[in-house]
C-alpha cells in the first residue's frame, strides 16, 4: 500500500516538471526593458569673438594762419589804409541826422602808443573820448553830407570844443538834433567825490557851442 503512495506521488511530481518545461519552451522570451530616450537636445554654446575697434585717426591739427597780405583793390586803397593807421585822429563818435541829409562826426587826437611796458604796451592817455583832462583833450566836429541831391557835397569842420578841458568829457552817445542845424549833446566826469554834468548846443553852421545847463555834486560819502 505504502509502495502505491509512493508511485503515485512520484508521477504527480514528474508529471509537474513536465509541464513546467513545456511551459519554458513554448513561452515567449520577455521583453528587454525599454531604454529611456533623452528627447532634450544639446545645448549650443556661442563663443563671442571680440571685434578689435579700429584705431582712431589721428586729428590733423591746421597750420597756423599766415596773415593776410593787404594788396590794393582800386586805386589807391593801399594808401588809403595806410593814411588811415597813420592819421594823427581817432573818430570817437557818429550821429546821423534824421532831420536834414548830413552826419555828425567827432574826432580827436590818437594817443601815442608808447606807455606801458614792453611787456604790456599801452597808449598814453584815454582817447576814446575827449573834452576832459584825463582824456584826449580836445574834440573836433565835422559834418559829412549823405548822398542826396539837397546836401552840400562837401566836407566841413564845424568847430571845437571845450576852450579849456576841466573833468568833464563828451558822453559819445548823447546827440540829439534839435532842428537841422542845431544838435545838443552832454558833457559827464568828476574827481572824487566830486561831479559835473553838462549840457550844450551846437550850431552846426556857424560852429557856435552854447552851454544850456551844468550840475555840480558834492557826495557827502567822499
Amino acid at each position: 500500500m505504502k509502495i502505491r503512495q509512493y508511485a503515485v506521488r512520484i508521477a504527480i511530481v514528474l508529471a509537474l516538471g513536465a509541464t513546467g518545461l513545456m511551459a519554458v519552451g513554448c513561452g515567449r522570451s520577455p521583453s528587454p526593458a525599454p531604454v529611456a530616450t533623452s528627447t532634450t537636445k544639446a545645448p549650443v554654446v556661442v563663443t563671442a569673438t571680440a571685434t578689435p575697434n579700429p584705431s582712431p585717426t589721428p586729428t590733423e591739427i591746421p597750420a597756423t594762419p599766415t596773415p593776410t597780405a593787404v594788396t590794393p583793390v582800386q586805386g589807391n586803397a593801399l594808401n588809403l589804409i595806410q593814411s588811415f593807421i597813420d592819421a594823427p585822429f581817432r573818430v570817437v563818435a557818429i550821429a546821423k541826422s534824421p532831420l536834414a541829409p548830413y552826419t555828425l562826426i567827432v574826432a580827436t587826437e590818437r594817443s601815442a602808443a608808447e606807455c606801458g611796458s614792453p611787456e604790456a604796451p599801452a597808449r598814453c592817455t584815454s582817447d576814446d573820448v575827449c573834452g576832459s583832462i584825463y582824456s584826449s583833450p580836445t574834440c573836433y566836429f565835422f559834418v559829412e553830407p549823405s548822398y542826396d541831391a539837397a546836401a552840400d557835397p562837401a566836407t566841413r569842420y564845424v568847430g571845437r570844443w571845450p576852450e579849456e578841458p576841466n573833468v568833464s568829457a563828451l558822453v559819445n552817445d548823447s546827440f540829439r538834433f534839435i532842428d537841422p542845424r542845431t544838435v545838443e549833446f552832454r558833457a559827464a566826469g568828476g574827481d572824487g567825490a566830486y561831479s559835473v554834468e553838462e549840457v550844450w548846443w551846437l550850431d552846426l553852421v556857424t560852429g557856435a557851442l552854447a552851454m544850456q545847463s551844468r550840475v555840480e555834486n558834492i557826495s557827502p560819502d567822499g
